[in-house]
């Protein structure tokens, strides 16, 4: 009770305070929706705010001393298109145009419990001529409603824990959408491995010997044709450098035997006219010589083929497929490098244009498979057999060779 008194007894601006204290503040440089957040940090005020919005703008360094909430917040809104309205305990910060005829937003809490006021009095019991007469009080119920204008400000935080479960499906390329049909270009690289045919035997020397190793082979390409459902055909023009490395002993005999002089002659003169005629000679013995000749060198036959060529695919799948090639080309000789061999000493000699064949045909044939990459494209590995017609050098020349070729390419098919 005494408490009660004492309540009542404060002055109405000690109960103002309560509710619109004095507070000191400051902060640094920051985002506005920072200094609010630290002014509830500091003295637990209630402010709702956009932080999506506050977080823009921008406020210099701020500091007061006993000020009320409205000055504070007055003072940081500055300068800014928001407002702050205090609705209950709370202040609204929105901007200025929208607090504007803003009605008071109003929550009516649902009905507190009935409370039962019963008059303090007890039933009466009035004895009457031997009947009991009771006498009951009225009972009034009072219901109490409050009403309240409130900003409620809610918060939500969410916390998830998530485990992942992959099951593994197996190895897998996201193929994109392609196209096979139509015209294309192939720009490929080749590498060959060569061997040599001798039709009529190598030309062996007497005392020495010559052979030639295919040593490199090489090439570069570019295919055009029209492609119709699984087959394809077209054109095709390449450079191509073959290498062999050439090598020859030869080993010459000299000596071993007398050469005679004739140190004088005379002659005897007979009756019968006859003339004899008598040599005096003698003999020196001339010594045995060996003479080797080693020589190697690297020979270079360069072509420019230009051939027809047509495919099958045997195998068509949606982004695979694996083919049977086969073509003809007519080569031309662009280039030659190195060394034959020759009959006299050194007994070899460069390569002279009227040894080496100018054209030739080569037909191949072979299998590939390609890989779709890309919309337009498609990663083409092949092997093909080659076979040359007729010799490399000229018919009139003894060093009749044929070349064999297993060529492994790799080609790029861009589809128009």
């Amino acid at each position: 009770m005494a408490l009660l008194v004492f309540c009542f007894a404060l002055p109405k601006s000690s109960q103002a305070q309560s509710f619109n204290p004095l507070i000191s503040f400051s902060v640094e440089s920051c985002t506005l929706d920072k200094a609010l957040e630290k002014l509830f940090a500091d003295y637990e005020l209630n402010v709702a705010f956009s932080k999506a919005e506050l977080s823009k703008i921008r406020i210099e360094s701020y500091s007061c001393s006993y000020k009320s909430v409205e000055e504070v917040l007055s003072d940081l809104l500055k300068g800014t298109d928001y407002g702050f309205k205090k609705i209950g305990k709370q202040y609204v910060i929105k901007k200025n145009q929208q607090l504007v005829n803003v009605p008071e937003a109003t929550i009516t809490q649902p009905a507190e419990p009935h409370v039962e006021v019963v008059k303090p009095k007890t039933d009466s019991v009035v004895p009457k001529a031997g009947e009991v007469i009771r006498i009951f009080d009225t009972v009034q119920v009072i219901k109490t409603v409050m009403r309240y204008d409130t900003v409620v400000k809610i918060q939500h935080e969410m916390k998830t824990d998530t485990v992942y479960t992959v099951k593994y499906q197996g190895w897998h390329i996201p193929w994109p959408k392609f196209r096979d049909n139509g015209w294309f270009i192939t720009p490929s690289v080749t590498m060959s491995s060569a061997s040599f045919k001798h039709e009529g035997g190598m030309p062996e020397p007497e005392n020495g010997s010559i052979d030639v190793t295919p040593s490199f082979a090489y090439g570069v390409g570019l295919d055009g044709g029209y492609k119709n459902n699984r087959l394809s055909v077209g054109m095709n023009l390449s450079y191509r450098s073959v290498r062999y490395r050439f090598l020859l002993e030869q080993t010459v005999f000299d000596g071993d035997y007398y050469v005679n002089d004739t140190l004088d002659t005379y002659y005897t003169v007979h009756p019968t006219g006859d003339t004899t005629y008598q040599y005096i000679l003698d003999s020196t013995y001339v010594p045995l010589t060996t003479t080797q000749y080693a020589y190697r060198d690297v020979n270079r036959l360069d072509y420019l083929s230009v051939g027809l060529f047509a495919s099958f695919d045997f195998v068509k799948m949606e982004h695979f497929r694996a083919f049977a090639k086969a073509g003809v080309s007519v080569d031309f000789l662009v280039g030659y490098a190195g060394s034959l061999n020759a009959t006299a000493a050194p007994f070899h000699a460069p390569i002279a244009k009227e040894q080496v064949e100018p054209t030739r045909i080569s037909y191949y044939g072979g299998l590939g498979v390609a890989f779709k990459v890309a919309h337009r494209i498609e990663l083409v590995p092949e092997v093909h057999y080659r076979l040359t017609n007729g010799s490399l050098y000229r018919a009139d020349f003894p060093f009749d060779m044929k070349m064999r070729m297993w060529d492994f390419r790799l080609g790029l098919t861009y589809y128009f």
